[in-house]
Formats: structure tokens, sequence, C-alpha cells
């Protein structure tokens, strides 16, 4: 394990012991973290340039605080998703490789330690508001308590704000990890086609689809008014001034081409962080590629608490304080199909190329795709197909950034594709990939092949 001074929460150290008795105090410990999270955005947000969304509040935040502009998930489903960013590892390793829920029933491995476990044992208390979706034992994930069970929106700003109102200064600092089921489908709050649709130029431009999308927006606008009532709430308490702000999702948008397979649009998330008088502050853009298995060793770092040799993220606070080099130069992800989906996937995006291997038989999709998008949500409809999918698709994201054109087959790019496939076997043999010693089992298998064995 590596220690490092803590420089960054409070000021500089050498500033803090300037002062006396608890002022001193109060500016050297940790600050309380406060972490919200949805389903489904993706990128689909007004500060990421989306100009048809009204999301005013967490344009304010970013505003505010620190965006990242190419911070991506582990994964394009849920649990795997989420895991990665609560552990700091990927799903492979972790063992959260799918849905949690049944009848999938995929889970962390019993010695997996959470966020909420690692902060506990610095002194946090934690606290789950709403949704989590990495377990179902929230015990164990870490929480000492579990608010806002049932989920709804209205009640875990509730919840919060109650949470909130009742915190001091001087109380222990606190994590406190927010979850919205928003923006996931279905679409309940009505349409926003105020400032018109956004149609991603891999989806036909069809009514249908604009349909949806209006729906999408209306969703996204509902939940976007709900975090300004959190803020709200935070900015009234006491405890304000010192507590870090942490917004981002599991992966990118519901949609054919995104959620389900990891295509660019598939695992690109969002990730804005806010703290008051520190460097996440000031309405600053990083650039750097940065995946969600660096959160905790980040957080961990900025807090000054020691990185445990297992984490696999690399943490960004050098960065965040204007120091160093980018911490990497290529991010990874992986697809283990849950549900009718046949694209079993590892995938490779640095900053100008993004390849993707399959395991998998398929068929291509030729895009723009035109298809029913609540059908397809549904697992029913599939998409037109052209062909016989390659091993592997290679994608120029400086010239090509939505995927529409695949140039992994031209003769020219036969060595990039062979670099970058030796890059990703090279993390597939890091994280102890199923896949390289057969085809992964399910647990659903596995349950039934006990029944079997039993009856």
């Amino acid at each position: 394990m590596k220690r490092r001074e803590f420089l960054g929460a409070a000021g500089a150290a050498a500033s803090a012991y300037a002062l006396g008795g608890s002022a001193r105090a109060e500016a050297t410990r940790r600050p309380n973290i406060l972490m919200l999270t949805c389903h489904d955005i993706g990128r689909y947000i007004g500060c990421y340039g989306v100009s048809t969304l009204q999301t005013p509040h967490l344009d304010r935040l970013a505003a505010r605080g620190v965006r990242f502009s190419n911070y991506y998930s582990t994964s394009a489903v849920c649990s795997p998703g989420r895991g990665s960013l609560h552990t700091g590892r990927y799903p492979q390793s972790n063992g959260l490789m799918g849905l949690t829920h049944a009848p999938w029933w995929r889970s962390l491995h019993d010695d997996e330690e959470t966020l909420a476990q690692r902060l506990g044992a610095l002194g946090y208390h934690s606290t789950l508001i709403g949704l989590t979706h990495i377990g179902t034992d929230t015990r164990r994930l870490g929480y000492r308590e579990h608010l806002s069970r049932r989920k709804r929106a209205p009640e875990t700003v509730d919840a919060t704000r109650k949470f909130l109102a009742g915190k001091k200064p001087e109380d222990p600092p606190f994590f406190v990890k927010i979850g919205f089921q928003e923006v996931h489908r279905p679409f309940t709050n009505g349409e926003d086609r105020e400032k018109g649709v956004w149609v991603p130029p891999w989806l036909a431009d069809t009514p249908v689809m604009q349909a949806d999308l209006a729906a999408y927006q209306g969703t996204i606008r509902y939940f976007d008014a709900r975090v300004g009532e959190i803020m709200e709430a935070l900015e009234q308490s006491a405890v304000a001034g010192h507590t870090l702000v942490l917004f981002t999702s599991d992966h990118g948008i519901p949609y054919v081409g995104a959620k389900w397979c990891v295509r660019k649009a598939g695992f690109e998330n969002p990730l804005i962080l806010y703290q008051p008088g520190t460097a996440l502050s000031g309405g600053k853009v990083c650039d750097d590629l940065m995946s969600n298995v660096d959160v905790l060793p980040t957080l961990l770092d900025w807090i000054g608490a020691p990185i445990p040799d297992e984490l696999q993220g690399q943490s960004f606070r050098a960065r965040l304080e204007g120091k160093g080099e980018a911490p990497r130069t290529a991010v990874f992800a992986q697809y283990t199909p849950d549900m009718k989906r046949d694209n079993e996937s590892r995938s490779i995006l640095t900053a100008r190329y993004h390849l993707i291997r399959y395991f998998q038989a398929g068929r291509t999709v030729d895009y723009p795709a035109d298809v029913d998008p609540v059908r397809f949500a549904g697992h029913v409809e599939r998409c037109k197909t052209g062909g016989t999918r390659p091993f592997a698709q290679l994608f120029d994201l400086e010239n090509d950034p939505y995927e529409l054109k695949d140039i992994g087959g031209r003769k020219e790019n036969a060595e990039l594709v062979a670099d970058l496939s030796r890059q990703l076997l090279q993390w597939m043999r890091d994280v102890d990939d199923p896949l390289l010693h057969g085809a992964v089992e399910t647990p659903y298998y596995q349950r039934a092949m006990r029944s079997l064995s039993s009856s």
C-alpha cells in the first residue's frame, strides 16, 4: 500500500497548521462525500453538449466544479458498471460481470470491499438513500443505514433533505450514496420538446425515435429538477462548505448502439466533482481518459487515505491539482450478455481509436439504426443487419466520433488492430478474464445444474 500525504480537500497542510485549535482541526479533517447516481443517462446532458436538454442543475454543478469529458464505465450494463465504481476493480476481477437481480444473479465476490466499507474503516458514517443495484445486503456493502427503500424519486429527495438537515460540522464525516431509478425506462414524466429533440447520428431520425427521445428528455428534465432539490438542501445545510459532491451514472443511453454493447455510446459516462474552495471547483474541464475504476482510488487519495494495492484504477488527484501526467492512455470495457443479446465482447478505447473484439456469433448492425426503441429495449425486435460480424471492429474517433464506419478490415490498419489487440489481451490477462479459460458460465446455468444434480 502507498501512503500519500494529504494536501487537497481543505487546503495545503502548511496553511492548516498555521491555524489554531478547533480551526486547525476543522481545516484538516476529511470532507463529507455526497454521491449522486442515476440510470442510463450517458452524456445526454446539457453541459456535455446536448443543446435540446434542459438540465440547469447538473449544468450549474458542472459550472461550479470539475467536469470529466472522457470518462467511461467498465460496462454497458447497470450492475457491473456500478460494481467497478464502488470497488475500484474490473467486473472480471470483482465477480459482478452482469445484472445482480433475478434471474441473472451475478454478485460481487465475498471478499470484495466496497467504497462504503473502505470509508467506514476510515471513520465515515455510510448511508444509502435509494438505489444501489450491486447487491441486496446493504450491510454487507458497508452501509450503516438504508433510507428510501422504495426508490421513488420524491421519497429519495425527502429522505436526503432530512439527512442533510440533521448534520452538523462537528459530526464525524459521512458518505451518503443517493441512487435514483431515473432515467431508466419506462419514461413516465411526459415529453420535453421545448428546445427540440436531438437524435444521435447512429439512430435513424424517425417520428417513432423522436417521440421516444422526447419522453427520454422529459425524464431527464424531471431527474435534473430532483438534483436541484438535493443541491438546495445541501446549500441550506450546515455542512455545505465541507462536502464533496460527486455525480455520475452507470453507462450510456438506453438505445440500440449504446446500452447493451461496448460501442463508445454504450459505456461513455458523465462525471462531475465539486467541493467549494478546493481544486474541485471553478468550472474546469478534465479531458483525460478516465475509467470508473479510477474513482475510488481518486477519492481515497483526495482524503489522504492509503490506496490499497488490489485496486485496479488510478488516482487522478495530481491531475486535479494541476500536476503530473495523465494517469492512463486507454480505458477498457466488457459486455457479458444477460438478456437476448449476441455480442459478448471486450473493448479498448484510446484518445483516437476504439477496438472492439467479439466472442459470440452475431451480425453487424446497419447504422443509423432504424428500430422501435421501446420494442428493442424489451428484447423483441432486432435491428437490420449487414452480414456476419467480424471478430474485431476498429473505429477512428477523430474522424468518426459516432462510430458509423468500421475500418478494422482495411489492410493499412492491420498493425494498429494487432497492437490494440495485444493491449486488450494483456488487460484480459491482468484481470484474469474468464473468457481466457472458456465460455463464461452464468449463475443461472450453475443453479440449474445443481438443481438437476439434486433431483
